[in-house]
């Protein structure tokens, strides 16, 4: 039963990764003919500011068209997932207008939008998902260090965006999300880099606990060698930052259409509630990899010295997931 429930575990962290990596390179934000004037800016909804398109974007997406072709159901359900995503984001443009002409009354609905918006995208590329599956299985953790890991990716993956955002929007306002798209990237190359970095240190450390454990087989036992994989809120705040840190632009832009609205309050608020919505997916992603990691200690526990070699092959292929992750975002 419980290496039944691993393998379905297993299978559902692996099809929601190909899910979120299938659509990596549609999460760029093409700003191209962005640079007009705030008053001009206010009558663009966030899903137009998405969608604008060069004519080299175009061409493109038809050569990445040709190549998903092969996969026609893994196609729609990316197809699908942007359309929803569309959906939404006008639905918030429709709400964020309605306000800006006197109905407050649909700023309820306007934060539950923004909330279901936040989960379905953090089921996009980039948002720690991966990172966060690869680290439990490196490393040995309980359900709050999950909760922590995948609260704490998103805390800072919004606060980066909201910080900036603003920053750029008192000093620019006209050129603001060119100008943040631009630093976006600049930070995405350096925490990705990080991420690969990471990746290589949790391999490093699971080939030095094999090297360890053949030389010192006689003198060390399974348990100290599963022990020593625990982890540390320090790594989790270290793991959380470095991943966390590259604003997100789907926060950034629907905040900047409230600003460009004079709605500075709804758009903290809006930030908050989206992150809330990207908070709860990448929590149940953490909980997840716990409980998988979990089963795999409880059925290697009975396999006496083979529990140390699962424990470091878990570890590597945890680092290998995270420096893969890394390495497929920042190329």
């Amino acid at each position: 039963m419980r290496s039944s429930v691993a393998a379905l575990l297993v299978a559902l962290l692996l099809l929601c990764a190909q899910f979120s990596f299938s659509a990596v390179t549609k999460k760029k934000f093409s700003m191209d003919g962005s640079t007009a004037s705030a008053e001009t800016a206010e009558s663009i909804a966030p899903s137009e500011i998405v969608e604008s398109k060069t004519p080299s974007d175009s061409v493109a997406q038809d050569n990445q068209s040709v190549v998903s072709i092969h996969d026609s159901h893994v196609f729609c359900l990316t197809e699908n997932f942007a359309d929803q995503q569309k959906m939404l984001r006008e639905n918030i443009a429709a709400k964020i207008t309605a306000m800006k002409n006197g109905e407050s009354g649909v700023v309820w609905t306007f934060l539950l939008i923004c909330f279901l918006y936040g989960m379905l995208h953090a089921l996009g590329p980039g948002h720690g998902k991966s990172i966060v599956v690869g680290y439990f299985l490196a490393r040995n953790g309980k359900w709050k260090h999950g909760v922590a890991l995948g609260a704490g990716i998103t805390f800072t993956h919004t606060l980066s965006a909201v910080i900036l955002l603003f920053v750029l929007y008192g000093i620019l306002k006209a050129a603001v999300f060119p100008t943040f798209e631009l630093g976006r990237q600049g930070i995405e190359k350096v925490s990705y880099g990080l991420v690969c970095f990471t990746g290589l240190l949790l391999i490093g450390i699971a080939i030095h606990d094999l090297v360890k454990l053949l030389k010192n087989r006689k003198t060390v036992s399974p348990s100290n060698v599963v022990e020593s994989k625990n982890t540390s809120w320090k790594e989790l705040i270290g793991v959380a930052a470095v991943t966390g840190i590259v604003p997100c632009p789907a926060v950034a832009l629907i905040v900047l259409f409230c600003l460009l609205n004079s709605m500075v309050g709804l758009a903290l608020a809006a930030a908050a509630v989206i992150c809330i919505g990207m908070m709860l997916t990448n929590v149940m992603f953490g909980i997840a990899a716990i409980a998988l990691k979990m089963g795999i200690d409880k059925g290697a526990a009975k396999t006496g010295w083979l529990a140390a070699y699962i424990h470091i092959v878990a570890s590597f292929a945890g680092g290998l997931v995270v420096f893969l992750a890394g390495l497929f975002m920042l190329s």
